[in-house]
């Protein structure tokens, strides 16, 4: 039997807060166990075929020149939500973490990229070179985060319920529910845009009803990022060399 993995490729985020194992932030999200939701394992799972409103594409585009700010919440890491902006061009990536002054840039350098850290708390101010990369091989937080199936909502334990708009842009909404003899285990609401096909927004509840993963996106633009709009100021920083 085969069945629709949560909602993406990996709600899970990845150790580092990139796919770029060289540099790392003193503050990254912590890694969420991978897990399938199931319809009720005593019905054979039966797919059917969505109607034209219910689907939706998904276009990547996005990811090559984009500015977005969301919020991220994991009740098994922390009772506090996260706030996160990243900002790419064709030659620059931040992640910046408001609330806390970490960030971490990346900065093309002929056929290498520079890596900048910054976590005052810690005093850890790092500088590394990742070499033989360009900025197009970064694979961000958020293009991990927010990848949704097309598949999504063809399976038999996924209710369309209509449109409605996060941070200004219309999206689908979905509702998942995963079943154990009967009774619910876990319900996931899901957001996705309806141009791009990402989350935008997703609520993941227990069988209790309780909030235990949440992440929102609450403005986003896609095209026309410069290497200007993605620069981030380190003259106030002395950096080690790693």
């Amino acid at each position: 039997m085969k069945f629709l993995r949560y909602l993406c490729p990996a709600l899970l985020l990845a150790a580092s807060v990139l796919a770029l194992p060289a540099c790392k932030t003193a503050q990254e999200p912590t890694t969420v166990p991978d897990y399938t939701y199931r319809s009720d394992e005593s019905t054979a799972e039966a797919t059917t075929a969505a109607g034209a409103d219910e689907v939706f594409t998904v276009n990547e585009s996005w990811q090559k020149n984009f500015a977005a700010e969301y919020k991220y919440f994991d009740s098994a890491a922390s009772e506090n939500t996260v706030t996160i902006r990243e900002t790419r061009c064709d030659t620059a990536f931040a992640a910046e973490y408001p609330d806390t002054g970490n960030l971490i840039y990346y900065e093309a350098n002929g056929g290498d990229i520079d890596c900048y850290t910054v976590a005052p708390a810690e005093k850890q101010y790092m500088h590394t070179v990742v070499k033989n990369k360009s900025v197009s091989d970064i694979s961000t937080t958020l293009m991990k985060l927010t990848a949704v199936s097309e598949e999504l909502p063809e399976r038999s334990n996924v209710l369309y319920i209509g449109e409605e708009t996060v941070a200004g842009r219309v999206c689908k909404k979905y509702i998942q529910r995963a079943y154990t003899d009967g009774a619910v285990t876990e319900t996931v609401y899901v957001w996705v845009d309806a141009q791009y096909g990402f989350a935008m927004k997703c609520e993941d509840y227990d069988g209790e009803d309780a909030l235990k993963t949440y992440w929102e996106v609450t403005s986003f633009s896609a095209g026309g990022v410069t290497a200007a709009d993605a620069g981030v100021d380190l003259s106030a920083y002395t950096f080690t060399e790693g």
